[in-house]
């Protein structure tokens, strides 16, 4: 299954709001939450304030490759 975060919408002094819905769901800011519908999985990876992780089938994002030298 895979876990949906959102990021929120801070812009410098303000916090914004401490959660949004979305999709049809409620995302409290900085919290995953466990999303079994593909088509929520899609759009909210095309969506900047979404971070996706936990996809079934894909490999784990990484972030950042070390240099084997």
């Amino acid at each position: 299954m895979a876990k949906i975060t959102w990021k929120g919408e801070d812009d410098g002094d303000n916090p914004g709001p401490s959660f949004t819905k979305c999709f049809d769901m409620k995302f409290p800011k900085g919290q995953a939450v466990e999303v079994a519908d593909r088509d929520i999985i899609r759009r909210a990876q095309r969506n900047q304030f979404f971070e996706v992780t936990g996809v079934p089938g894909r490999p784990p994002k990484v972030d950042h490759v070390e240099d084997p030298n």
